[in-house]
């Protein structure tokens, strides 16, 4: 009879670190190609710079360019995707740093909302004329996140 050798405390936390490692890399960078993607698609169609003039006055509110929308779109189907989606806008030089950094508590709130969603709202059977309310709640903390971090930079000193 063969007995198999019992993994040591190290070895087996190196095994699962890199088996994450694997797995968060796999879907970050499937994120961020999808994002990258998205953005270039959109910005050579022409419908980047529809989403800039019909969203603007909104994201104006926020000190944000309208095609800050198509970040916090990408974002509430992915926070990797939506960070993506900042970070592509910013190095096309359509979105600012300061700006990036005010969206980005937005989209950590409201990411991947959509999966989340369904798995939460939808399976666990919550009334459905709440529905509304509790996707609401979650669009409503991401707004107000923006005005927070605008002040966090007004005070500052950059904005």
């Amino acid at each position: 009879m063969e007995t198999k050798q019992k993994k040591t405390f190290i070895a087996e936390f190196m095994d699962g670190a890199n088996q994450g490692w694997s797995l968060g890399m796999r879907s970050m960078v499937t994120s961020l190609i999808l994002a990258n993607t998205f953005i270039f698609m959109l910005n050579a169609s022409g419908i980047l710079s529809i989403f800039e003039v019909i969203f603007a006055p909104i994201m104006a509110i926020f000190n944000l360019p309208g095609v800050a929308i198509t970040a916090l779109i990408a974002g509430f189907m992915s926070k990797p995707g939506g960070v993506g989606a900042a970070a592509a806008l910013y190095a096309q030089g359509l979105m600012t740093a300061e700006q990036v950094t005010i969206v980005f508590p937005a989209i950590i709130l409201m990411g991947a909302m959509l999966g989340q969603y369904v798995r939460t709202v939808v399976v666990s059977g919550a009334d459905e004329r709440k529905h509304g309310l509790l996707l609401g709640v979650c669009v409503l903390t991401a707004l107000l996140s923006m005005f927070v971090m605008n002040g966090v930079l007004l005070v500052l000193g950059y904005l």
